[in-house]
């Protein structure tokens, strides 16, 4: 859920917005201790654009009848359907996952396999299979998530989001920067100039300028944005630039005009316009609705 709040905070709900549901609409709690409160109980009926399933131990203990009814039911009305961790095994009960390629978590791989013949098991980290995604593991339901973002809202987007979860212990606690490490994050060409960027947001760089820096062509710095990210540079920089100005509304007191001169902008109207031209909404401050 981290990626797609990501998501939601830079975009608005009208890009990203959910519901936890349990099957008895009562909380769940983890294997960790951890419990779940959800917002309703699971509907098969209702609408919904994405079902995303989440199992783990005692997952063949849950099977029976009226769930498989429900999950059928639930996965002709979305559009994909999405099972994390062991919860491949409640597709493949149903018969939802016949003739399609799937995983599940490692230690269940064998019995799986053995379990749903009419299934293509595979080992890989995550697959895409028909309207199914399956994912093997809760280390790699990362991957999964910023490859369904990327589908869902283009390259740009999944790439900015991942950078919300790269750790380095080479860098430094310095809150006077801004660009994160992205050294598995994309190209070096690519990664060299997103740093670049944001560095520079208070003075923004043109596109020439970050190609200079980085010893390239713009027209070469041009096809490595196009190719990676889907985007120009510019287009991409003032992206970055805006988000950071969403950001700052959203977790600081500082006014609209601080905020525009932060992110390079001449005046709060100027960054008022620029960010409804992107994204069609009014850039409001928002600390106190933030969680």
């Amino acid at each position: 859920m981290e990626p797609l709040r990501d998501v939601k905070l830079r975009a608005g709900r009208k890009r990203a917005n959910w519901i936890v549901t349990t099957l008895d609409g009562e909380r769940a709690t983890s294997s960790s201790g951890l419990q779940i409160v959800p917002n309703s109980t699971f509907q098969a009926d209702r609408p919904s654009k994405r079902l995303v399933l989440v199992a783990g131990y005692g997952v063949r203990n849950i099977t029976n009848p009226d769930l498989r009814a429900k999950l059928r039911i639930a996965a002709r009305q979305c559009e994909a359907v999405v099972a994390i961790d062991a919860a491949a095994w409640l597709l493949a009960d149903a018969g939802l996952l016949d003739g399609h390629v799937a995983t599940i978590h490692w230690q269940d791989l064998k019995e799986f396999a053995e379990a749903f013949p009419a299934v293509a098991t595979t080992s890989d980290h995550f697959v895409k299979s028909g309207k199914y995604y399956t994912c093997g593991g809760a280390s790699t339901v990362l991957e999964l998530m910023f490859d369904m973002l990327s589908s869902l809202f283009g390259p740009a987007t999944a790439f900015d989001a991942s950078n919300m979860f790269v750790y380095s212990d080479k860098r430094a606690p310095d809150a006077t920067k801004s660009a994160p490490n992205l050294s598995v994050r994309g190209s070096p060409m690519l990664v060299k100039a997103v740093e670049l960027i944001a560095e520079d947001i208070q003075s923004p760089m043109s596109t020439s300028e970050i190609a200079k820096h980085i010893g390239v062509s713009s027209r070469t710095l041009h096809r490595t944005f196009l190719s990676e990210l889907h985007v120009t540079p510019g287009k991409f920089r003032s992206r970055f630039r805006l988000k950071q100005a969403e950001y700052l509304a959203a977790s600081t007191d500082l006014s609209l005009e601080q905020i525009a001169l932060r992110c390079g902008y001449a005046s709060a109207s100027s960054l008022c316009r620029a960010y409804k031209g992107v994204f069609e909404e009014t850039l409001v401050r928002k600390v106190s609705q933030m969680v």
